[in-house]
């Protein structure tokens, strides 16, 4: 029997579709249904480790909700931008070259992989909830939009479209989406996202809606922050950190023109007496106490972009002072001596020079690495994490050559991204001083026994610093914790019955 289906479309990025999607696929899995999130073509800097390759971070974090393995079936095509008239293409979870600006791409082998995938996850499922991208309006897109109605019409699934009223003129979005939508008839009912107030106030407005669309509005969610990972970087915000009160912990992350995972550094941002600011500014990462170079989809290039902005002495300013400098996976790879692309595979540089704070040669290659790993922390030049269980994702083409200082051992498996530990250990990672780095992300957000190398890593960082230790702290909420309220949440505030109805329940 076929999956029964229900897709959420947003009038514009950023308006809430992937975090309340989430919510709908748990609320449907608590009721003992087997649920797979789907988004047909994805654009996002945010991705994740699948099976079968990656996928964007949304996706995985719906996988989550509705309690099942993320697959690549579940985001076919995804687009990540590396340059500013550039993308690189993943269908079904592997890299399948590049688009330019202006380029239609090809089409049918997206068609062709979204098919495949939806095709299988129709059968394997009970409910599919499917997510759009951007707005189903782009009218200057519609003859290549494969995210929003054309997908609705393939899966034949009715539309919830969201408006965000915190960004102001949600009526007129959600009617002017409605008027220029191709095959509005599949919307079936409105959901007014992020309210500050009361709910009364907006009735007038909701009839007219109505009235003049024929659309019911099925729901109102209040504005709460849900605590979860954003899906990309609309979501991040940019600012300052606050003075210094010989407390409180203040890490600046590089806010890299291109970005990647940002959600690496969300627990880092909940942990008491901690402050986390995203943030280009050579002032704002000079007076921070920690310093974070993130993953990018275009090292060489962000590097560039990193000295153009003054960033360089900082940073070496930082190390020299003995303040801790960390490098995730491309922030990794520009802390080495040298980025090698001889294939071109990022850069158009056959050889760069790298900051030159760890002595690691970084050679990127044309297969990518996409898949979780486990391990433990090493005593290389930081004893106080020595044993302490890690955990986290590769994603990358990049690879660092040996280092002499390895920040972990990773337990090997029989073959990359699957296959049993072969009992053998990996080294991964370099650390020299207080600047270290390695190509793991989601390091920090571990739980459980995971979420003690996140505490000593920041006990270390305040020794580091001259701050005071801190007492213990109980852990922070789970990641199915906080699905589980953001769920409550959502749900609480939407018409169920009628959108299980409109899903064919």
């Amino acid at each position: 029997m076929a999956a029964r289906r229900i897709m959420v479309q947003g009038t514009a990025s950023h308006a809430g579709k992937s975090l309340l999607a989430a919510a709908l696929g748990r609320g449907f899995a608590r009721c003992g249904l087997r649920v797979a999130p789907f988004k047909a073509w994805n654009m996002s800097l945010n991705a994740a480790p699948a099976a079968g390759g990656e996928i964007g971070w949304a996706q995985a974090l719906q996988a989550s909700a509705c309690g099942v393995e993320a697959a690549v079936e579940m985001n076919p095509v995804l687009v990540k931008p590396c340059g500013p008239e550039e993308c690189q293409l993943i269908l079904l979870g592997r890299p399948a070259g590049r688009l330019r600006a202006g380029e239609a791409g090809p089409r049918a082998a997206a068609i062709e992989a979204i098919r495949s995938a939806w095709t299988k996850l129709e059968a394997e499922n009970d409910v599919v909830v499917l997510e759009g991208a951007g707005s189903p309006a782009e009218i200057n897109l519609l003859d290549r939009d494969l995210a929003n109605m054309w997908m609705a019409r393939e899966a034949d699934a009715p539309v919830l479209l969201i408006g965000d009223i915190d960004r102001g003129g949600v009526f007129a979005a959600l009617l002017g989406t409605w008027m220029l939508a191709p095959e509005a008839a599949r919307i079936r009912g409105f959901i007014i996202n992020k309210y500050r107030g009361d709910p009364s106030r907006l009735a007038p407005g909701l009839d007219a809606l109505q009235r003049k669309t024929g659309v019911p509005t099925l729901g109102i969610v209040p504005f709460r922050s849900p605590g979860l990972p954003e899906e990309d970087a609309l979501g991040v915000s940019a600012g300052e950190l606050p003075a210094p009160d010989g407390r409180r912990l203040r890490i600046a992350v590089a806010r890299l023109p291109h970005m990647a995972n940002f959600s690496d550094y969300d627990s880092l941002a909940l942990e008491p007496e901690t402050a986390v600011a995203y943030s280009f500014s050579p002032a704002v990462l000079a007076a921070a106490d920690v310093i974070i170079l993130p993953g990018t989809r275009a090292t060489v290039a962000d590097l560039s972009a990193l000295r153009d902005a003054g960033l360089e002495p900082v940073i070496r300013a930082a190390a020299e002072a003995g303040k801790p400098v960390w490098g995730i996976c491309g922030g990794y790879q520009m802390l080495a001596e040298s980025i090698a692309d001889p294939e071109g595979i990022e850069a158009d540089a056959p050889l760069t020079r790298g900051l030159g704070l760890l002595p690691v040669q970084i050679r990127f290659g044309a297969e990518k690495r996409a898949q979780p790993a486990a391990g433990r922390a090493t005593a290389a030049g930081l004893p106080e994490l020595a044993g302490l269980p890690i955990g986290g994702y590769f994603m990358q083409h990049g690879r660092a050559g040996a280092t002499p200082e390895p920040v972990f051992l990773l337990a090997r498996r029989e073959r990359p991204g699957a296959g049993a530990e072969t009992g053998e250990e990996e080294p991964e990672g370099c650390v020299q001083g207080s600047v270290a780095g390695t190509a793991l992300h989601d390091i920090f957000n571990g739980e459980g026994e995971r979420a003690r190398f996140r505490q000593a890593v920041i006990a270390l960082w305040r020794r580091q610093c001259g701050l005071p230790p801190l007492p213990a702290s109980p852990p922070l909420p789970g990641l199915s914790a906080r699905l589980d309220a953001w769920t409550d949440h959502v749900v609480g505030h939407l018409e169920m019955p009628a959108i299980a109805r409109l899903a064919g329940l």
